[in-house]
């Protein structure tokens, strides 16, 4: 039994409904996009610009999973940073869906797991609540929480 250190919380775990979508890096969003409609015949959105996290994205649709493609769209974007440390790209985090991200934080915090960001839940472009779980806290993946409907 764990007494001490992450995960001690009598509350876990989580009550995770779906996974979301997977994200993945990549340098060129035309390419990677033609890429994967190709090899895999999905179809795609319309691309997207969200400005306040510095990334441009695709969502790419599968039967039961989305995979979103994002590129950065400035030098201080988080994607950038990213890629500068894998220039080819790769996966970047998955996106697990709960009904409730505000207590699904709350939890995490009580584990003494990690947020990424100051603790704080914000919006994603969507208008879904999101946050994101410390990688070091989660094995090494970067894991996004949003929240299924507002």
């Amino acid at each position: 039994m764990i007494t001490n250190g992450p995960f001690v919380s009598n509350k876990l775990p989580l009550s995770i409904s779906d996974v979301g979508h997977i994200s993945i890096a990549v340098p060129s969003l035309k390419e990677a996009q033609l890429f994967y409609s190709k090899t895999f015949g999905c179809e795609a959105s319309d691309p997207i610009d969200v400005p306040a996290q510095g990334i441009r994205m695709v969502y790419l649709f599968f039967s039961n999973i989305k995979i979103e493609l994002m590129e950065p769209i400035n030098s201080s974007s988080p994607i950038q940073k990213f890629l500068d440390k894998n220039p080819a790209g790769g996966l970047h985090h998955i996106c697990l869906t709960t009904n409730n991200a505000d207590e699904a934080k709350n939890i995490l915090l009580e584990g003494d797991i990690r947020i990424l960001g100051g603790d704080k839940v914000i919006k994603g472009h969507h208008g879904r609540d999101i946050f994101f779980m410390h990688p070091k806290d989660a094995c090494g993946t970067l894991i996004e929480i949003e929240q299924t409907d507002n």
